[in-house]
């Protein structure tokens, strides 16, 4: 009996983490791209139009939204990618290895990937029937607000002019404003007695 009990605890779990996902739309940019949102799942596809299997995806990141891009796509210094997302969320950019580092390359506007992006020291792999290549996850510093994220360009590989990339988001909570937290408005309270 113990065992059912568990097992469906189990099951609801599932479900409730399956069902928390954040919900990304609306995912276009301004160069024609096609992109999907899918479940970031072992053995997964890695392109939604390819059949590269993505694997080695650190426990943690398991089953969170990934924004599938297309193997070929677009990049440049005027690239935008915009999608909308339900809830505040962290944004992950896995970059492939075999292409200088995305902080080591062009950013339009300058900076804007260093300085709102952190290496993760983790990576996962694009895999077969492509030659296993790794790729190197990247954490947004702080979560993006509900409604629409912007990714801005980063330069294409010389002589290729596609970004090699996958993006996954995971839900994130804002940093509280401290003029309207409850210890400073308490404190204003008992301050006006």
């Amino acid at each position: 009996m113990k065992l059912t009990y568990v097992c469906i605890a189990a099951l609801f779990i599932a479900a409730a983490l399956t069902a928390f996902a954040v919900e990304v739309t609306e995912i276009k940019d301004n160069k024609g791209g096609a992109y999907k949102a899918v479940e970031l799942e072992e053995g997964g596809k890695f392109f939604h139009d390819r059949d590269y299997t993505i694997t080695n995806i650190p426990k943690e990141f398991q089953g969170l939204t990934q924004v599938s891009t297309s193997a070929d796509c677009p990049g440049g210094q005027d690239y935008r990618l915009t999608f909308n997302i339900d809830r505040p969320a962290y944004v992950y950019q896995a970059w492939d290895s075999r292409h200088k580092r995305p902080e080591d390359r062009g950013q339009d506007p300058k900076g804007w990937f260093t300085k709102g992006y952190t290496d993760t020291e983790e990576i996962l792999m694009l895999d077969a029937p492509h030659a296993p290549t790794e790729y190197f996850i990247y954490k947004s510093n702080e979560p993006y607000p509900e409604g629409e994220v912007e990714l801005l360009g980063i330069d294409e590989v010389i002589g290729d002019p596609v970004i090699m990339w996958t993006i996954f988001v995971e839900e994130g909570t804002l940093p509280v404003d401290p003029a309207g937290s409850l210890t400073t408005t308490w404190g204003e309270i008992k301050s006006d007695q």
